[in-house]
């Protein structure tokens, strides 16, 4: 009797970094393949710095990644990653990443994505939560490209699940969920969808005086294929979102309303790391 082969998911890897900073030192840091934790110096004027890798090169269905940055009480970090993620076509298994993000009293954490770029095909699944406690100061930037765009390739065919849970001193105060599936190229095309829009990216601010991002982003300057929305969640939580044709002009106009309000806000240098510039 012949003997039918069958197929199963393929997973690469299960990676994982978690790092945890308090009393003026890492106390905890620890990750497993293909997770990389890089601490590079940090420029004049900048808190600790760490940039967060996936040294395989991307991300395909079945892999499971996670990340969790714990920042004590009283303490500052600013944390970017690599490069932007790639998540490469699957062949039917969701790849599966899961952030964790910890700010504790009168801490400051920047966690600024270099991005995520969705290969046609590709299926992911992602959640990140984050809970910040009274007096600390949280800020959160990711930016999403809808195909390999300078390749003429958009993503027409797989899967995007993007959930998000804010929490302030372990009470859910705000629940955010994204997606894209079926008929992904009508979603987008759609006025009341994405509107031609190919890249969307977000900027989270959460503590007191984060509410000043509202009129900062909204003195942009106007660009054509551009939108750009900003609600204040409540007096100390503002969502900034930006739409584009251009991921290019996505990434552009994210770090400026970033380091406009970076400055004013934190009373650090206006400008995004310095890994965005390589």
């Amino acid at each position: 009797m012949p003997v039918t082969a069958r197929k199963e998911a393929l997973q690469r890897y299960a990676g994982a970094l978690e790092v945890s900073v308090g009393s003026g030192r890492v106390l905890r840091s620890y990750y497993t393949p293909p997770m990389r934790l890089f601490r590079p110096y940090g420029e004049g004027g900048e808190p600790r710095t760490f940039v967060v890798a996936n040294v395989a090169g991307g991300v395909v269905g079945g892999d499971r990644l996670s990340v969790s940055l714990d920042v004590g009480a009283d303490e500052a970090l600013l944390a970017t990653t690599q490069a932007a993620e790639k998540v490469y076509r699957s062949d039917g298994a969701e790849a599966v990443l899961t952030n964790s993000y910890r700010v504790g009293p009168g801490a400051v954490l920047e966690m600024l994505s270099s991005g995520t770029i969705l290969f046609d095909g590709s299926r992911l699944l992602r959640s990140t939560e984050i809970d910040v406690a009274a007096g600390g100061r949280f800020a959160y930037a990711e930016t999403v490209v809808l195909g390999r765009i300078a390749r003429g390739e958009v993503f027409a065919s797989g899967s995007l699940k993007d959930r998000i849970r804010l929490r302030r001193d372990g009470r859910l105060v705000w629940a955010d969920d994204f997606g894209l599936d079926g008929d992904i190229a009508g979603t987008m095309a759609a006025a009341a969808g994405l509107d031609g829009a190919k890249a969307l990216a977000m900027l989270l601010l959460v503590g007191e005086g984060a509410g000043q991002a509202v009129e900062i982003a909204r003195a942009q300057a106007p660009v054509d294929g551009l939108r750009i929305g900003a609600s204040a969640l409540s007096g100390d939580c503002v969502a900034v979102r930006i739409l584009a044709g251009d991921p290019a002009a996505a990434r552009t106009a994210l770090a400026a309303i970033w380091s406009a309000t970076r400055s004013a806000w934190l009373n650090r240098p206006a400008r995004m790391p310095v890994i965005w510039s390589v």
